[in-house]
């Protein structure tokens, strides 16, 4: 792996023109420089080479780090039994990383340009889906935001899809949230359930039949994280009353602040006795 490494960075770094970072030299040196590489780099064409071994590398990279079915997952009714959510049973809380994730598709919490995190080795979802896909992605986003001109960027709440690549999803699906500035408005609520609400919809349209969303906006958006949760789980719920495509929507977290939210969520759900 360390010796595609090496090829990977000497190639961007031609590629890029220009090198700024320090000289790697531990194999984890090298991946952060790799990676941040990827992160700059425009999207433009690319050798076929290149891409050889980019993918063999991804490729032994997940094989070694591994991966988790999502059907492999208890559901939110089989952890929160008396919950009320009426689709608890298509529903799944999951904390892990969600681009070593096996499932038809994640949602990728993307920005308004649509072609990822430029930002060297920045923690976003973003930033770690494109990184990790492949280049590839990165010149498919461009290929598709070229052709639906969207002069200002992606419309907040709206949603694309592109291939999985070296993920082991097999689609990913990009959306834009909402940013937050001061007070949150009822318009910013909305907008980040159709964040949900378009991804399903899109999911569908492509004969999908399961979906992973991370948390959407809570990050630098600045979307309060217990009032996303409430606008995820609602928009998600009333999807799936209409919707019998969808057979499992997986809620992801990485962190354990965004867990106990959702668990406090699912848990306070319950229904009251005697209903």
């Amino acid at each position: 792996m360390e010796e595609k490494l090496d090829f990977l960075i000497k190639y961007l770094i031609n590629d890029v023109e220009q090198n700024i970072f320090e000289e790697p030299i531990t194999l984890e040196e090298k991946e952060k420089v790799w990676r941040g590489l990827c992160n700059i780099r425009e999207p433009k064409p690319i050798s076929e080479e290149y891409l050889k071994v980019q993918d063999e590398y991804l490729q032994e990279r997940l094989k070694d780090l591994g991966v988790t079915s999502a059907n492999t997952l208890k559901t939110v009714g089989q952890k929160y039994p008396n919950s009320k959510i009426k689709n608890k049973d298509r529903m799944i809380l999951w904390r892990g990383d969600i681009t070593r994730l096996k499932i038809d598709s994640i949602v990728n919490a993307a920005n308004s340009r649509g072609l990822g995190c430029f930002q060297p080795m920045h923690n976003c979802i973003d930033n770690q889906v494109q990184t990790y896909s492949g280049v590839q992605m990165r010149l498919e986003c461009y290929e598709y935001m070229k052709k639906a001109k969207y002069d200002f960027g992606l419309p907040t709440g709206e949603a694309f899809i592109t291939k999985g690549y070296n993920l082991p999803c097999k689609n990913v699906i990009h959306t834009v949230g909402p940013v937050i500035s001061f007070n949150v408005s009822e318009e910013d609520k909305e907008l980040l359930k159709n964040c949900y609400k378009n991804s399903l919809k899109l999911a569908v349209k492509n004969d999908l039949k399961e979906v992973a969303f991370p948390c959407i906006s809570t990050g630098i958006f600045r979307f309060p994280r217990r009032l996303a949760v409430e606008c995820a789980v609602t928009a998600v719920d009333e999807f799936l009353d209409r919707n019998d495509q969808i057979e499992r929507v997986v809620f992801n977290v990485y962190g354990e602040e965004n867990f106990e939210i959702y668990d406090d969520y699912f848990e306070k759900s319950r229904k009251v006795k005697g209903e």
